[in-house]
């Protein structure tokens, strides 16, 4: 008797562990989220600007100046240059002013005189991690 109640109680221990693994099988379930997220920067902790005194070179008169009222926008005004080829240069320093977030930079020039003058604008680095400088 005792031998059949070990094969009943080993018969049973079975069923057990294959309901649990069938149940297990059964409830295992895979779950997708979709959504979005949305954020907005704070603009009191964002702020990229031109600092110090912009420096001037090339041929002719060169003056660059930093709005005052709008830190992100120069001026560059030339006079003098009368032959093909002549250059006038002027280099600002940006600074990512933020505490803690990095900032993509693109920069653009516009030119009074398209017809005769060319204006090229570009930035030593294009990525400013918070506190960081580079030149346009």
């Amino acid at each position: 008797m005792r031998r059949n109640t070990k094969i009943v109680g080993g018969i049973l221990l079975v069923a057990i562990l294959l309901v649990a693994v069938g149940y297990a099988a059964i409830t295992n379930v895979t779950l997708n989220i979709d959504g979005t997220a949305k954020s907005e920067w704070n603009p009191d902790n964002f702020k990229v600007e031109l600092i110090g005194e912009p420096q001037t070179s090339g041929d002719g008169t060169t003056t660059a100046t930093i709005d005052n009222q709008d830190k992100t926008q120069g001026t560059m005004n030339v006079s003098g240059l009368n032959a093909k080829g002549q250059t006038a240069i002027a280099t600002y320093t940006v600074k990512n002013q933020s505490t803690d977030i990095s900032a993509d930079l693109t920069a653009d020039a516009t030119s009074s005189n398209k017809e005769y003058f060319e204006v090229i604008c570009s930035l030593e680095k294009t990525t400013l991690k918070a506190q960081e400088e580079t030149t346009l």
